[in-house]
């Protein structure tokens, strides 16, 4: 489990995977959630944030997700945070793939 991550359970974990949901990659080693929710609430109503980090550093792992409460604000970041540079970096935002169990 990520640093500082509380336990869902595995019904709650594919709720949040579903269509409203974006991925982030490039993201700075310096990335935290509330940066990425910072960066994203603008667009539309951000429902949850998440960074992969490594388990050992806790350090980002360079790429993260974005779920919205409606598809069209997921529409509209993908439109406009798509090629953004943040961090020095410059952004790929795309749909996240759904979950297969």
């Amino acid at each position: 489990m990520r640093c500082g991550a509380e336990r869902t359970s595995g019904s709650d974990m594919r709720r949040r995977t579903e269509e409203n949901s974006v991925r982030v990659t490039n993201l700075s080693e310096d990335t935290c959630e509330a940066d990425l929710n910072e960066l994203c609430h603008n667009i539309g109503l951000v429902t949850r944030t998440y960074i992969s980090t490594d388990q050992r550093t806790c350090v980002c792992m360079g790429f993260g997700f974005v779920n919205f409460l409606n598809r069209e604000d997921a529409e509209k970041a993908i439109k406009v945070l798509n090629w953004y540079g943040y961090d020095n970096l410059i952004l790929h935002v795309e749909w996240a793939a759904s979950r297969t169990n």
